[in-house]
C-alpha cells in the first residue's frame, strides 16, 4: 500500500512541480508585458528589476498554487486510466476513495502551508514589491489611471491613532463618513466622527463638515463633547498620501493584523463588516488547493469514456465557477445580505457539496 501511495504522490509532485514553474513563468512574462512601458518610462535600472520580480515571484507561486492542483489531480488520475493502470487497482480491491487519499492528503498540507505562505513571505515580499512600484515606477502621467476611489480603508498611525474611511475620492480629496480615535494603553482619549472632510493643500489640515469631535478622560467617561454642521478646519494626523499608501496595499496585512485591527475598531464602535469579510475571506481562500483536488479527481474518472482533455477542461471550468463564486459570496458579505463567513465560505460549501456528488457518482 505504501508503495502504491509513494508513487501516486510521486506522479501528483512530478506534474505539480512542472506546472507551477511553467505558470508562474507565464505570469512573469505577462508581468513583464504590462509594466514594459513603466519601466521605460521610469528608466527603471537593472538592479531595481531584479529586486521588483524577486519580491513579486512568491505572489506569483501563490497563485498559480490551486491551478497546478487541479491539472496535477487531473493528469495524475487521468493517466491511470489512460496507461490502464485503475484496472489493475480495481482489481486488486482497491477504490477511488482509497486511491486519493495521499494525494487529498497532501493537498491538505498544502492548503495549511498556502494559508501561512501568503500571510508571511507573500505578504513581506509585497510590501517591497509596493515600496519599489511607488518608488521607482510611478514618476509618468500614467499614475492618472490609477484608481481614484478607495472604500472601507483602515489604517493606524503612531501607535494611537486609528483612522476609518468609508469612501476617499483621491482626484478631490474627499473623504465621506471618516472616523478618527486616539487609543493610549487601551483608553479611547479622544473621537473624531465627519460626515464628510476635504483636504485642505494649502493649510494641510481637514476641513470637517457635520461632525462630533468627543474627549475623554482615563475612566472612558466624556469631558468635552463639540458637535457641529459647520465647516472647522482640524489637524489630524494623517493625509491623502497616506489613504492612497493604504488603500493600496490591503495585500500587505496579514491574518492575525487584520484581526487585531478589527478588534481595535470594535472596541470603539466602528462598523467592521468589510474586514470581518476580508479575514474569513483569507481563510476560505486558502482552502482552494484541496477543494479543487477533491472536485478534480472524480472528473478526472467520471466516466470510463472520460478522455485527459475533457476531464481537464471541465477541471478548468470548475476552478473559474469557484472563484467566481467565492467572489459573488464575497461581495453579498459586504452588502450585509451574507454573514462574513457564510458570504466567504460559500463558494467553498458548494464546491464541496459537488465534490462530494462527484465521488458519490464517479466510478470507485
Amino acid at each position: 500500500m505504501k508503495k502504491i501511495d509513494l508513487y501516486i504522490l510521486r506522479e501528483f509532485l512530478t506534474t505539480f512541480i512542472i506546472v507551477s514553474i511553467f505558470f508562474t513563468l507565464i505570469s512573469l512574462i505577462v508581468d513583464v508585458f504590462e509594466n514594459l512601458n513603466r519601466f521605460i518610462d521610469n528608466e527603471v535600472s537593472a538592479n531595481i528589476l531584479f529586486d521588483y520580480y524577486k519580491a513579486s515571484l512568491p505572489s506569483m507561486v501563490s497563485v498559480t498554487i490551486p491551478v497546478s492542483c487541479l491539472v496535477s489531480s487531473v493528469f495524475t488520475y487521468g493517466m491511470m486510466i489512460q496507461r490502464k493502470e485503475w484496472l489493475v487497482f480495481k482489481s486488486s480491491g482497491l477504490s477511488l476513495y482509497r486511491l486519493s487519499t495521499p494525494v487529498l492528503f497532501l493537498g491538505l498540507l498544502l492548503s495549511i502551508g498556502s494559508f501561512y505562505f501568503d500571510n508571511s513571505i507573500v505578504i513581506d515580499n509585497n510590501k517591497t514589491k509596493n515600496e519599489i512600484k511607488s518608488t521607482y515606477m510611478s514618476k509618468n502621467k500614467s499614475r492618472a489611471k490609477n484608481k481614484s476611489v478607495f472604500e472601507n480603508v483602515y489604517f493606524q498611525k503612531n501607535q494611537k491613532d486609528l483612522i476609518a474611511l468609508e469612501r476617499f475620492n483621491s482626484n478631490n480629496n474627499v473623504v465621506v463618513n471618516l472616523n478618527f480615535l486616539e487609543v493610549e494603553d487601551g483608553m479611547l482619549l479622544k473621537r473624531i466622527d465627519s460626515k464628510k472632510a476635504i483636504w485642505n493643500t494649502e493649510l494641510n489640515q481637514w476641513n470637517l463638515k457635520d461632525f462630533s469631535i468627543r474627549d475623554f478622560d482615563r475612566d472612558g467617561l466624556e469631558k468635552n463633547v463639540i458637535i457641529s454642521k459647520n465647516d472647522s478646519l482640524i489637524t489630524l494626523n494623517f493625509s491623502p498620501i497616506d489613504i492612497i499608501n493604504t488603500a493600496s496595499s490591503s495585500e500587505e496585512v496579514s491574518y492575525l493584523e487584520l484581526k487585531h485591527q478589527i478588534q481595535s475598531l470594535k472596541n470603539n464602535g466602528v462598523n467592521t463588516l468589510k474586514w470581518e469579510v476580508d479575514l474569513n475571506y483569507k481563510i476560505a481562500y486558502s482552502f482552494i488547493s484541496i477543494i479543487v483536488i477533491f472536485c478534480g479527481i472524480p472528473l478526472s474518472v467520471y466516466r470510463s469514456n472520460t478522455t485527459l482533455a475533457f476531464g481537464g477542461g471541465l477541471s478548468l471550468a470548475t476552478i473559474f465557477s469557484y472563484i467566481i463564486l467565492l467572489k459573488f459570496g464575497q461581495s453579498l458579505a459586504y452588502g450585509g445580505v451574507l454573514s462574513p463567513f457564510l458570504g466567504a465560505w460559500m463558494s467553498n460549501f458548494v464546491f464541496i457539496s459537488i465534490g462530494i456528488y462527484l465521488m458519490l457518482n464517479a466510478r470507485k
